[in-house]
């Protein structure tokens, strides 16, 4: 018996931010399918009757072989309630630098792996006309920086502004949560990579990637992960939640200078751009 407990689905739940949501919504008596490419339970994870933890790698786990990791949680549980795409790592290797291959890689795990989770839910959030889908983008999606990470979230933000659309006739929310900088391992050498597959001199002068993790893989980030489970789990109980949902100081900061950009440009050209219907 479910007795109204909602089922979650957190990829990327064995580290970071998935695991603090994952602790999180299990102690507030939710149910939780924890999906990551390990299925071991860590020690603190084993006194929760309610939690599934099933193998999954975005990256490279077929359609097919993701539908059939959905249908064993549908058949156990009979319904998903809340999807919360949080699977991802880092690249921060300038866009020459960077072989088609790897970009192609991070795409895989940022964007396409989440795509293919999210189609195999929503036949079921759709014949229930319930459901919430959390995509976890990064303030990255509003900002400069190096070509292949930045492109990856910003493609998560506008899957998420668009899925919202498709969806609104089913009842089923989507919200894409930005985070900018937060205390867990992203920026620890085997998350964020950052070798380069075709050095190119001219950018030696200007290679600030070595100070960038230096400064950022000491888990002093300001960000408190724990914190943000605790607000995306209030979130998904709000009758009218955000669509996007930037979290952090720096991240709301990192916005409001998107937003100033935009605004100075249309103030620059927009009048000139809004005249160029046939007379």
């Amino acid at each position: 018996m479910l007795n109204n407990k909602r089922v979650w689905i957190i990829t990327g739940a064995s580290k970071g931010i998935g695991k603090e949501l994952l602790k999180y919504v299990l102690e507030q008596g939710e149910i939780c399918v924890a999906l990551s490419r390990s299925d071991t339970y860590d020690e603190e994870f084993k006194k929760y009757n309610d939690l599934l933890r099933l193998k999954l790698d975005i990256a490279n786990d077929s359609q097919e072989i993701i539908n059939k990791l959905i249908e064993t949680i549908i058949d156990k549980y009979g319904r998903i309630d809340v999807l919360v795409n949080n699977a991802g790592h880092g690249m921060i290797t300038n866009f020459e630098e960077t072989s088609e291959e790897n970009i192609h890689e991070l795409f895989e795990t940022n964007l396409f792996g989440m795509m293919r989770v999210t189609r195999a839910v929503l036949p079921y959030m759709r014949e229930k006309k319930n459901g919430h889908i959390f995509n976890v983008s990064s303030a990255a999606s509003y900002s400069q920086g190096p070509v292949a990470y930045h492109t990856s979230k910003f493609a998560v933000r506008g899957f998420s502004t668009s899925l919202s659309f498709e969806l609104a006739p089913f009842n089923i929310k989507v919200t894409d949560v930005a985070p900018g900088l937060f205390r867990t391992s992203f920026y620890d050498k085997n998350s964020m990579k950052q070798n380069l597959d075709n050095h190119i001199k001219d950018y030696d002068n200007a290679r600030w990637q070595n100070d960038f993790v230096k400064s950022n893989s000491n888990h002093e980030q300001p960000g408190d992960p724990k914190k943000l489970a605790k607000l995306i789990y209030e979130v998904s109980n709000s009758l009218n939640p955000p669509l996007y949902l930037p979290v952090g100081k720096d991240a709301i900061s990192t916005v409001r200078t998107y937003i100033d950009k935009l605004e100075s440009d249309l103030k620059d050209w927009g009048n000139k751009a809004s005249k160029l219907d046939f007379e």
